[in-house]
């Protein structure tokens, strides 16, 4: 069955709670779990689907961005996308993303990631795998630190403003990690499950890192929940495995979010941290050019790349493209030779450095040379991709 549908900004309070109660059912969420979320997040960043008066679906954008290589790149955040049971396949959910990402595009944001429910779905959009977020775990009693040399300093009333600068000056460094907005710092400070415990490392004048938790009881046992920690040194991360440690006599476990790397762990004497979940996050680049062209590159490169590049989706990205690399700059333009063929979204996972261009290839993903591969490799090399925050 074919029908019309219509994508806006919500109108009213009565469509914020229609969005809500569909959205609820298909997260199978208590409703009243929507309205905390509501408090959450900004209002003009909700999008609905309509079908004349009716509500269809609908998601959030988050204006953000994201570290990539030491560079913050403006990146719009798909979140809580949902259709009502009565349209699905009916092409509603294709609809609802694919008039986000137009109007991402419009809007002159180059990059865009989310977490999917479905690979399917995200890939006919133009989404492909791009970095890692997984939970960790590890007994108090296998931390074996004992370094209190820091001062650990409690705060009272933790607001975003106190944390931004020092979160940036380490997020910045893991590719992949978010420049957050104010939604996503509300998140990690919501109480609503829990009491939030914060501190700080280091004395007022030389603030060397924070922590922010819960303690949460999963299944009978006490956990330490970590909902944010940035340690500038490895003194400042002793500190803070120490402080952890210094709850064993009633918590058993932590818990915390982060890439696969965990170069924490290094200072840990044995290999007791596990995974607990993995899950890949999907990128797309929205705008070939404006996000080539924002990325940095290694610095001592002085080469070019001619990439042909198919999008379905937004006609302006489907073209040839040559990339000229100088001084860790990229400048983009159009035309060129093609030397290297590939789907804007296998774009994705090679703008990260989630999958080197010669794992591409070997998938099938794109076409080239040996001699243009290692270019390419050279151009797009960096570290494995993470995020710490589910948005």
């Amino acid at each position: 069955m074919n029908f019309e549908f219509e994508y806006t900004k919500v109108d009213n309070a009565d469509e914020v709670q229609k969005l809500g109660e569909i959205l609820s059912q298909c997260f199978n969420a208590d409703i009243k779990k929507w309205e905390i979320y509501r408090n959450r997040i900004n209002i003009d960043d909700l999008r609905v689907l309509r079908r004349g008066k009716d509500i269809v679906g609908g998601l959030v954008i988050y204006s953000m961005a994201q570290w990539i290589s030491e560079k913050s790149i403006p990146m719009g955040g798909i979140a809580g996308v949902g259709i009502a049971p009565e349209y699905r396949g009916s092409g509603a959910a294709f609809t609802l993303m694919s008039q986000a990402v137009k109007e991402l595009y419009q809007q002159d944001i180059p990059l865009s990631t989310l977490y999917p429910a479905t690979q399917r779905l995200y890939r006919k959009i133009g989404y492909e795998q791009a970095g890692n977020y997984c939970q960790w775990e590890i007994s108090l009693s296998d931390i074996c630190l004992n370094s209190h040399e820091l001062l650990i300093e409690k705060i009272p009333n933790p607001q975003p403003q106190l944390f931004i600068d020092l979160y940036k000056q380490q997020a910045s460094k893991i590719n992949g990690y978010l420049d957050r907005n104010l939604t996503i710092w509300k998140t990690i400070l919501d109480d609503n499950e829990g009491k939030i415990y914060a501190y700080w490392v280091g004395e007022k004048n030389n603030r060397q890192g924070y922590i922010i938790f819960q303690q949460k009881m999963i299944e009978g046992e006490l956990y330490l929940v970590i909902k944010d920690w940035i340690a500038l040194n490895h003194l400042a991360m002793k500190r803070l495995w120490t402080f952890i440690q210094d709850h064993s006599s009633q918590v058993k476990k932590c818990l915390w979010y982060g890439g696969i790397n965990q170069a924490k762990l290094l200072l840990i004497p044995e290999q007791k941290a596990k995974i607990l979940s993995h899950f890949i996050w999907f990128s797309r680049i929205i705008n070939v050019v404006k996000a080539l062209e924002l990325r940095p590159y290694p610095n001592h490169l002085e080469t070019e790349l001619n990439l042909t590049i198919t999008d379905e989706l937004i006609p302006s990205n489907t073209d040839n493209f040559k990339l000229e690399i100088s001084r860790g700059k990229g400048k983009v333009i159009q035309g060129g030779k093609g030397e290297i063929k590939l789907n804007v979204k296998e774009l994705a996972p090679l703008y990260t450095g989630f999958l080197t261009p010669q794992e591409l290839l070997d998938l099938g993903k794109l076409e080239a040379n040996e001699k243009v591969i290692k270019r390419a490799t050279e151009i797009f090399l960096l570290s494995t991709p993470a995020l710490a925050d589910f948005f």
